[in-house]
């Protein structure tokens, strides 16, 4: 909480602009407000990561930062679908950039006249609930992170040294349902661990439930652990140090059309991961940094990558 209170003074200072992307000196970013540490909004309380980049950015390039706060409703099957969201908000001028995008080349690509619906974001009005606007194809920043999903480990087995997933068979394994960490594991080895997954719906405190001792261990986004850990400052779970190779760089995105703007953002990324300043801020929100991988903008995983590890 202490760290949260110091982000909102230190941001205090920005602009929560609620209509559309304005041009000119100004720089609009799109963040959802619950995801931690890379961007939240809880009453007067804003930070994160991706909030502090985007000042640094904004502030580099001469620019006067404006948030456009959004959030993505939870599908009982699926999660969130941030990206979906992230490109209608762009489509709709709501914003220049939006944050923390899994730069994969199908989420860049977009598809020739795909209509989506504007997720919740703030200043909303009733007809733009009803609204749908056309997607177009996206132009990914330099990335500036890479995110894998990661396997955590009950408190009592801490110690465990997990040096692949086959590490994990024998033990209870929570998973949340048709997730991506559910599809990994489920297909392992041809179905080796999945006698062993203990399936619960999204969003129901897959974390919360390993802390309790549900179960031995999950796989789940190295990030969301972080964001896991800023809201339960004193949990005793960490990570096991095994990574899931189908990780992806993130980065900020942006409309394909808006090259120059990006431009521009690439060489402030480039500049702040020279000087460390980069890895600082990450640091500051809580944020496991893993150095971006090559290539910078990759394929998503294939079958035959998810069966092994």
């Amino acid at each position: 909480m202490k760290r949260m209170a110091g982000a909102a003074a230190l941001f205090g200072c920005l602009v929560l602009l609620p209509g559309a992307a304005r041009a000119g000196d100004g720089l609009t970013v799109c963040l959802d407000q619950a995801a931690p540490p890379f961007s939240f909004k809880a009453g007067a309380r804003i930070g994160g990561f991706d909030l502090a980049l985007a000042q640094a950015i904004a502030d580099k390039l001469g620019r006067s930062l404006a948030v456009q706060w959004f959030e993505t409703e939870d599908q009982p099957e699926k999660g969130k679908d941030t990206k979906t969201g992230v490109a209608a908000l762009l489509a709709d001028r709501r914003c220049n950039l939006a944050g923390a995008f899994p730069l994969l080349a199908e989420n860049l690509a977009g598809v020739p006249d795909l209509e989506a619906r504007l997720p919740r974001f703030q200043g909303r009005s009733i007809a733009d609930r009803r609204r749908a606007v056309t997607l177009g194809a996206l132009r990914g920043s330099t990335p500036y992170i890479y995110s894998a999903p990661a396997v955590v480990l009950t408190p009592r087995l801490a110690g465990k040294t997990i040096a692949s997933l086959a590490d994990l068979d024998g033990l209870r394994i929570g998973a949340e349902q048709s997730s991506f960490p559910d599809l990994i594991l489920t297909v392992y080895q041809n179905g080796r661990l999945r006698a062993h997954i203990v399936h619960i719906v999204p969003g129901s405190g897959l974390l919360e439930r390993l802390e309790a001792d549900a179960y031995d261990a999950v796989l789940v986004d190295v990030h969301r652990f972080d964001g896991y850990r800023s809201q339960h400052p004193d949990t005793a779970l960490r990570l096991s140090g095994f990574l899931h190779p189908t990780g992806f760089n993130l980065g900020f995105v942006g409309l394909a059309r808006d090259a120059d703007l990006m431009q521009g953002v690439n060489g402030v990324i480039g500049e702040l991961t020279q000087t460390g300043a980069l890895e600082e801020l990450a640091r500051k929100a809580g944020l496991t940094y893993l150095p971006p991988r090559e290539p910078a903008v990759r394929r998503g995983p294939t079958l035959t990558e998810l069966i092994r590890d």
